[in-house]
């Protein structure tokens, strides 16, 4: 089927839309400052506010029982981009290698490897699965140039990645793995296969994720050995004893992000449950709207914190005006991918064609934990009224 926008279509305004308030792209909603504050006042009676407090150390705690392994197979940091490059710093990649990794993702992913002197190489993602895939990019190493350091997958908007599958690559090529799942944290609850193996895992914490604490981030591994040399390195390379045996920086996660990791623990259950709620309101009025050619990037598996939708054929610009008229609020969720943003378009890659389709195909629609399922009803009709 193929679906165009109406470009020529007359403004989106009209009584009704004008009546309303409008609906915006993202409304982040972190625990209250009263579920909060119990934690605080542990803080004040610790006197200890950073540096592996009891805190932060209980809050790894929990989530290792969330996510069902051992305490010392989860860290956290101070934010996601610090995670990626601190774990890059960890498998003691060598300075002036290859990066391999997508475009289609987030500019922290590329950020992080250009933090510890990679220079980053972008090749494309799957069609399908929005995301590199084993296979494929094993046939592509020998045509990229320069010694491949490293590789980074992004689990896209939160998409599954088989952890095995990755540990089963460096395996076979020496070539270690990192998982950009910033958005991931439900995924790894969720989906067999995606949460524990050798290959770490980063989730970002920050606010604007299903499980946010305001900026945070988190790794998952089997590799114990590894995270204890990435838990030294976020704090500057001291020892238990002080002594400093490794170059490193600080890195470390706050007792008052861990207040918040710890509230927010606390309402994960109903806040996992409003966000399948709101998934499974867009899934069903997508079914709905008779326009087969739009594919919400949603699942009743796993919960993302953006509703982003594929439309075969359009002007998204064009698009985002129409629903401003609409009072809906939508974006271009990266703006670009990586490659096309001015820091990162001087980098080898290979041909991008499946990540520049997205690029002009792929649009954010509001998608906020507490929105009401009149909000995802209107959206979608006046979304779907354009094609």
């Amino acid at each position: 089927m193929t679906v165009s926008a109406k470009l020529d279509t007359a403004p989106l305004a009209d009584r009704t839309a004008a009546s309303r308030a409008k609906i915006p792209v993202m409304q982040p909603l972190l625990p209250t400052a009263e579920a909060i504050l119990p934690y605080l006042r542990e803080i004040d009676a610790n006197r200890w506010y950073s540096n592996f407090g009891p805190l932060a150390f209980r809050f790894e705690e929990r989530l290792a029982a969330l996510f069902g392994v051992n305490p010392a197979c989860i860290m956290t940091m101070s934010n996601g981009t610090s995670a990626l490059s601190v774990l890059l710093r960890a498998l003691n990649v060598p300075a002036g290698g290859v990066c391999v990794m997508p475009s289609w993702t987030f500019a922290a992913t590329a950020a992080a490897a250009v933090e510890v002197g990679l220079t980053p190489h972008f090749v494309d993602v799957d069609e399908a699965s929005w995301c590199l895939e084993p296979e494929a990019l094993r046939q592509q190493l020998p045509l990229i140039p320069g010694k491949v350091a490293a590789v980074i997958v992004v689990a896209t908007f939160g998409a599954p990645v088989d952890v095995a599958r990755w540990d089963d690559f460096t395996e076979a090529t020496g070539v270690p793995v990192i998982i950009d799942g910033a958005a991931a944290f439900d995924t790894l609850l969720q989906v067999p296969g995606t949460k524990l193996g050798r290959t770490p895992v980063m989730v970002s914490l920050h606010a604007t994720k299903t499980f946010g604490i305001g900026e945070g981030g988190m790794v998952i591994s089997q590799n114990k050995p590894l995270l204890h040399i990435a838990r030294q390195l976020c704090n500057f390379g001291f020892t238990a004893n002080r002594e400093i045996v490794l170059p490193g920086v600080n890195s470390k996660l706050s007792e008052y992000s861990a207040a918040i990791g710890l509230a927010a623990l606390d309402d994960w259950p109903q806040k996992r449950a409003q966000w399948a709620q709101l998934t499974q309101w867009y899934i069903e009025a997508f079914a709905a709207c008779g326009q087969a050619g739009l594919r919400p990037w949603l699942h009743n598996d796993w919960v993302s914190s953006v509703c982003n939708v594929y439309v075969p054929s359009s002007n998204l610009d064009t698009l985002i005006e129409q629903l401003g008229y609409a009072q809906i609020e939508a974006r271009k969720w990266w703006v670009k991918a990586c490659h096309q943003q001015p820091a990162y378009a001087h980098h080898p890659r290979f041909a991008l064609p499946v990540t520049e389709r997205m690029v002009g195909r792929v649009l954010a629609l509001p998608f906020s934990v507490d929105m009401a399922r009149d909000d995802v009803t209107y959206v979608v009709d006046r979304f779907s009224s354009l094609f």
